[in-house]
């Protein structure tokens, strides 16, 4: 006998890709339950199973940055203080590091990240944690389907007081765009584009650009309530911005670039932080 939960939760996070880099992920979780039927004519409690299945992705991959630590090219390095230091070098020269706290990094003993694979990594980690009558939990990741405009982002809210102050943690988002109240397809993709495969970072987290093998690159760092979280990332990967990345400011950016690149129109920015939430901003230049 099998239970199932189509959507039980969305997992935002962050996963490091070996050619494309860092990557902002949403996926959808659907979770099905296989066992015998009790003495109450069900397989088990179901409203326990989905709260401990979705507290167990909470605190395990939901805002972390997945690695993929069989990778060659992969170091993971543990500091003081609980913290770990992830590294990787690409042969063109570009170089990737995250230190932060061990709270913030999920390890996934893989070469590379896919929703198929970190699946079957969380079924093997939680079925020990769900009750004994219960004979298999199978779960799936399903990124959201997009048939317009997307891009996938990466970044940090230090003042956040949950999870989202974590330096790599990110998204995969549409957006909607409209021109003096019309759907601007051309814009949305213009904007994809600026935004693929990005990390956002805020100009005061910004330390410093340093050189690495004949690349510049970012390094950000800052202190919030989980700890210290530092950030090297090539710089080609980065989109700055004077304000901080919730997506509301996000929604404003995109609003006010637009309106003032299209001098007289009206340009609403739908702006997604991953599946189905986000936030609305409006902007106009005149002439």
């Amino acid at each position: 006998m099998k239970l199932f939960v189509k959507n039980l939760t969305h997992v935002d996070f962050s996963y490091f890709d070996a050619e494309r880099g860092l990557l902002g992920e949403s996926w959808q979780t659907d979770i099905v339950l296989t066992g015998k039927l009790n003495d109450e004519s069900m397989i088990c409690d179901f409203s326990i199973v989905k709260k401990q299945i979705k507290k167990w992705l909470d605190d395990n991959i939901d805002h972390m940055l997945a690695i993929p630590t069989e990778h060659p090219s992969s170091r993971l390095i543990e500091l003081d203080n609980d913290r770990v230091s992830f590294q990787f070098d690409h042969e063109d020269g570009r170089h990737f590091q995250c230190d932060a706290p061990s709270q913030a990094i999920c390890s996934l003993p893989c070469q590379q990240i896919t929703p198929s694979l970190a699946a079957a990594w969380v079924e093997q980690q939680i079925l020990d944690l769900l009750p004994a009558e219960l004979e298999a939990v199978s779960i799936r990741f399903t990124p959201e389907s997009i048939s317009g405009a997307q891009y996938q982002y990466s970044h940090g809210l230090k003042k956040h007081a949950g999870n989202c102050q974590r330096i790599a943690h990110g998204h995969r988002s549409t957006i909607e765009i409209y021109r003096d109240g019309k759907a601007d397809a051309a814009l949305e993709q213009d904007w994809a584009k600026r935004w693929q495969d990005i990390y956002l970072g805020t100009q005061e987290d910004l330390q410093k650009v340093v050189d690495i093998n004949g690349r510049p690159h970012h390094y950000f760092s800052y202190t919030s309530q989980q700890g210290l979280f530092e950030l090297t990332i090539d710089s080609q990967q980065v989109y700055m911005l004077n304000c901080d990345t919730t997506v509301e400011s996000l929604s404003a950016h995109v609003a006010y670039v637009l309106a003032h690149e299209q001098v007289g129109s009206l340009i609403e920015a739908h702006g997604f932080e991953g599946i189905g939430k986000g936030a609305i901003s409006e902007y106009k230049v005149t002439k």
